[in-house]
């Protein structure tokens, strides 16, 4: 039996997707103060929680090096670039919550994180970036459809198809529109979090 996701590893995320929105809010102060929290909480007691849980020595050092990373840029660096760094930290985040027993599937964590990886590198203006995070969201998609229908969410995984679709339409010009359906695909994700929460 894998033991339930710690409140650490949850708070780790939540740190890590709400300091995206801080750098995108142009918030520096907010920045630096909560980028400094994210790379002192991915170590310490988050870390050797994690070793005892069976995570990657690898992948540990990962998440503190990614964390460093955005702390380094939070003092002067490009608001988007803080952004990418800290939804890198997400990322990694993702593949940690597979040593643990949630009833959230990974690959619907992982959606997350993709829609949030499209729209900044969008929003960053690496145009060649775009179409591989979309593949990569639409791979990460279909074999996660069936188990989202078999939970009840006919509605919410027709929604999340159509997404989809119209990320992969838009990918060769990512604008405004781009991010706007990347921002869609967040708010459905929400919603596939919550049919396999109730």
């Amino acid at each position: 039996m894998r033991p339930p996701v710690p409140a650490s590893l949850t708070a780790l995320e939540s740190s890590a997707e709400d300091l995206v929105d801080v750098a995108l809010a142009h918030d520096r102060s907010r920045v630096v103060a909560m980028a400094g929290t994210l790379s002192s909480n991915a170590g310490g007691a988050t870390a050797r929680m994690l070793l005892e849980a069976g995570a990657a020595p690898a992948d540990i050092a990962v998440l503190r090096a990614r964390a460093a990373a955005v702390a380094r840029l939070s003092h002067g660096g490009p608001y988007t670039s803080i952004a990418l760094a800290a939804n890198a930290v997400s990322g990694i985040v993702v593949t940690l919550y597979a040593r643990f027993a949630d009833r959230v599937p990974v690959a619907v964590r992982r959606l997350d994180y993709l829609d949030r990886e499209a729209q900044l590198r969008s929003l960053a203006g690496q145009r060649k970036a775009v179409a591989p995070v979309v593949a990569q969201l639409a791979a990460t998609w279909t074999p996660l459809r069936p188990a989202v229908v078999g939970h009840g969410g006919q509605t919410v995984a027709a929604a999340y198809g159509r997404h989809v679709a119209a990320m992969r339409r838009l990918a060769p010009a990512p604008g405004g529109a781009f991010r706007s359906e990347a921002v869609n695909g967040l708010n459905i994700v929400d919603e596939l979090e919550t049919v396999f929460s109730r």
